[in-house]
């Protein structure tokens, strides 16, 4: 055998020897980014091991600490700002990651106030821009529902073209907080030659 030889024998045997990267990403999701104190946090695990297995996780939020796969039944008595840390580890201590999010938890929602500009006359071809001005004190405004002429949009401030004149165009808009309040608004738009 000749040194060539031994030396490829030598390397596919390291080379198959040698044990896997473990890659361990810790991640959860959870519905919503705001709450209301009492009403329960739904949290799933999103987390991903390679070239392993997921062991277990350490949840921690509030001074508190859980362990296990999924964290289930967790809400928030008081108003605040919380930190939910999610350490997730591969079997056999291959490794782990941490991650962190934070969740608003609030006292009571307010109702949006849904509001729109938009000129009070177009004309047909012209681009005309519905401009959101919608309100929402706690958490924000996440959905825009508009109905504009009978054709729907959900973007925050839809670009519409007229094709055909019309006098008192009625254009509604919809909105949702992250708490799911709704308001609406409706005003009227002309559109001429």
């Amino acid at each position: 055998m000749n040194k060539s030889t031994i030396l490829i024998i030598t390397l596919a045997a390291a080379m198959s020897c040698s044990k896997p990267v473990v890659e361990v990403t810790a991640r959860f999701s959870t519905n919503k980014d705001v709450y209301q104190t009492g009403e329960e946090l739904i949290v799933q695990n999103t987390s991903e091991v390679k070239n392993n297995t997921l062991a277990f996780c350490k949840w921690e939020y509030n001074e508190q600490v859980h362990y296990g796969l999924e964290l289930d039944g967790l809400s928030f008595a008081n108003p605040g700002l919380y930190t939910i840390t999610l350490t997730a580890y591969a079997e056999q201590g291959a490794g782990h990651d941490s991650y962190s999010r934070q969740i608003l938890v609030v006292e009571e929602n307010d109702i949006p106030w849904a509001n729109f500009n938009c000129p009070p006359t177009a004309r047909v071809g012209e681009e005309v821009l519905f401009e959101d001005k919608s309100v929402d004190n706690i958490g924000g405004i996440t959905t825009w529902a508009w109905n504009i002429g009978g054709k729907t949009y959900s973007s925050d401030s839809p670009i519409v073209v007229f094709d055909s004149p019309a006098t008192g165009v009625a254009v509604t808009l919809t909105v949702t907080d992250a708490l799911g309040a709704v308001d609406s608004i409706t005003k009227t738009i002309d559109i001429t030659l």
